[in-house]
């Protein structure tokens, strides 16, 4: 079974660019068509965002509603990179903020095609089986220098909001 460290984490607030997507959990799933290029447009604008850590990278997935709600598994998604609260929105980009709390931490190992089968342990063995519920904040992918889009060695974190079961 994957294994999760649970963390409590401090607010995020990120500077990105967003999309929807159709959840990589159902069948007829657009993640991999919309996200990879979605990332590919927002890695040209980056060096564009002042003050920040570039080695650092996030992909948020805000759950609630998306800006014309076509299904109820789309999500929006916003890649973006941590920046100070109050920094200026650039155009085409907006803020926000991933909410502090509690959240199980998983590590994705290998390539992003892979991904799918992580997701499909975390929702359907890990979190069923542990002490905790998702709690609605939003799933967090956490990108460091240890990812490396084809690799069979890539890391990179993954982070789902949770509450106590109970």
């Amino acid at each position: 079974m994957l294994d999760a460290r649970i963390e409590t984490k401090a607010a995020i607030p990120l500077m990105g660019m967003e999309t929807t997507f159709i959840s990589a959990m159902s069948p007829d799933s657009n993640a991999a068509e919309v996200i990879g290029p979605h990332w590919e447009r927002f890695n040209a604008r980056r060096p564009e965002i002042a003050g920040v850590a570039p080695e650092v990278s996030y992909g948020f997935l805000c759950y609630g509603e998306p800006p014309n709600p076509a299904r109820d598994d789309e999500y929006r998604y916003l890649a973006g990179l941590e920046v100070a609260p109050g920094t200026d929105v650039l155009e085409g980009m907006l803020t926000v903020e991933i909410p502090a709390g509690l959240y199980a931490v998983f590590e994705h190992k290998g390539p992003i095609w892979t991904f799918h089968q992580t997701l499909q342990q975390i929702y359907g063995e890990w979190l069923p089986a542990s002490d905790y519920q998702g709690d609605g904040r939003g799933d967090v992918e956490r990108y460091d220098p240890r990812w490396v889009f084809d690799s069979e060695d890539s890391i990179f974190e993954y982070w789902v909001g949770v509450k106590p079961r109970g």
